[in-house]
């Protein structure tokens, strides 16, 4: 599976950062299903479509303790995970009840 050169969260998913956590709530959902810690929020910050991924690893390593390799690994894990879940612009997004 091939992700986006330049990934873009979705572009109708409704976010609040609290307490350095994101809550996501997507399009058709009614309560709030994706929780993220402090990394994915940052990522998920920095999904705006300009950068592409080695520009969000770098960030990523400047901003917190990790390696370029653990960071690339993580962000391409959490991209597809993002992927799956239709958090990424241009994804189908699920339809029908939480979880």
């Amino acid at each position: 599976m091939t992700l986006p050169r330049h990934p873009r969260r979705h572009p109708d998913a409704a976010y609040k950062l609290v307490d350095g956590e994101a809550l996501i709530v997507m399009p058709g959902e009614e309560a709030v299903h994706h929780v993220l810690n402090a990394v994915g929020a940052r990522i998920w910050q920095l999904l705006d479509g300009t950068r592409d991924a080695d520009a969000i690893c770098a960030t990523l390593c400047a901003e917190f303790d990790v390696t370029p390799e653990a960071a690339r690994r993580d962000l391409d894990e959490f991209l597809s995970a993002l992927r799956e879940s239709g958090m990424l612009a241009g994804e189908a997004v699920p339809t029908g009840g939480g979880s």
